[in-house]
C-alpha cells in the first residue's frame, strides 16, 4: 500500500512538483535566476511607490504609467529566465559559482548574458527610482522613462541571446515561439 504522505517528503510537496533546488539546482543557475527575479521585484516595488504617488494627490503622467507598464514586460521576461536556468542545470548542472571548461564550450558567454540581464533590470529599477524622485520634485521624467525602457529591451534582448546560445547547445525547444514555430 502507497503512503498518502509521501508526496510531502520532498521539496515541493508532491512526486510530480519540483521545487526550486530540483528545478534550477543551488548554484550559478540558481543565483542567475534568483538574482533576476529579486531585481524585477525590486522594480515592481518601485512602480507600487510611483503609482501610491496617485493617492497622495501627485498624479502620475502618462510617463509614468509607461514606467509601471514596464512590470508586465518584465513580468513576460521571468517564464524565459526559469526556463533558461533550468535548461542549464537539467543539462549542465553546476553546484558551485564557477562553469567548468567543457560546460563553458558548450554554453557559451550565457552565463554573463544572464547576469548582464539582471544588472539591466537592476538599472531599469535605479531610473524609475529617479522617476519617482522628479515626480516629487515636479520636474519631468521623460529622461527617466526612455532610461526605464532602453533597459528592459536590452534584458529582453540579452535573454534572447542567451537562448539562442542554448538552441545551439541543444536547447532547440528554447528559441521556440509559443506556437512551437522558431521566433525570428
Amino acid at each position: 500500500m502507497k503512503n498518502i504522505f509521501s508526496g510531502l517528503r520532498r521539496p515541493g510537496g508532491s512526486p510530480s512538483r519540483k521545487g526550486p533546488d530540483q528545478q534550477f539546482g543551488t548554484g550559478l543557475w540558481r543565483h542567475n535566476r534568483d538574482r533576476f527575479i529579486r531585481a524585477v521585484d525590486r522594480y515592481y516595488t518601485t512602480c507600487v511607490a510611483i503609482h501610491e504617488l496617485s493617492a497622495e494627490g501627485q498624479s502620475p503622467s502618462a510617463d509614468a504609467n509607461m514606467i509601471i507598464d514596464g512590470t508586465q514586460h518584465l513580468n513576460d521576461l521571468v517564464p524565459a529566465v526559469d526556463e533558461i536556468t533550468a535548461w542549464l542545470h537539467t543539462h549542465h548542472p553546476v553546484s558551485g559559482q564557477v562553469v567548468p571548461g567543457h560546460t563553458r564550450r558548450a554554453i557559451g558567454d550565457t552565463p554573463e548574458l544572464l547576469t548582464r540581464a539582471s544588472s539591466k533590470v537592476a538599472e531599469a529599477v535605479l531610473a524609475a527610482s529617479m522617476a519617482r524622485t522628479e515626480i516629487i520634485a515636479g520636474r519631468s521624467i521623460s529622461p527617466s522613462v526612455k532610461a526605464t525602457e532602453r533597459f528592459i529591451s536590452d534584458a529582453a534582448q540579452l535573454l534572447d541571446r542567451a537562448q539562442g546560445n542554448l538552441a545551439g547547445a541543444g536547447g532547440t525547444h528554447l528559441s521556440n515561439g509559443p506556437d512551437g514555430a522558431p521566433e525570428s
